[in-house]
């Protein structure tokens, strides 16, 4: 008898168990986000002629890089919007 209460409990605890908990996922499953418009990174630097390569690093064709100084303040931003962008097809640098 304890073998089956023992058996009983454990598919009880299996069926509780297999529920989803993720509760940030995006609307339409994780592979949603691949379907999505990548956007432009925003601009920075002097004039807004580079865009932004991470959170600290602005480059652009007729400046070359910032990396750490005031011209990167605004890449900042980007660590809070909630799709991804495309800074452009070329490397910084």
């Amino acid at each position: 008898m304890p073998c089956k209460a023992l058996a009983v409990c454990l598919l009880g605890l299996l069926a509780l168990s297999s529920a989803c908990y993720i509760q940030n996922c995006p609307i339409g499953g994780k592979r949603a986000v691949l379907d999505m418009d990548i956007r432009k990174c925003m601009p920075c630097g002097p004039k807004n002629k580079g865009h932004c390569f991470g959170p600290n690093i602005c480059c652009g064709e007729e400046l070359g890089c910032y990396i750490g100084t005031s011209e990167t303040l605004r890449c900042q931003e980007e660590n809070f919007l909630p799709t991804p962008c495309e800074s452009g097809r070329k490397p910084c640098g």
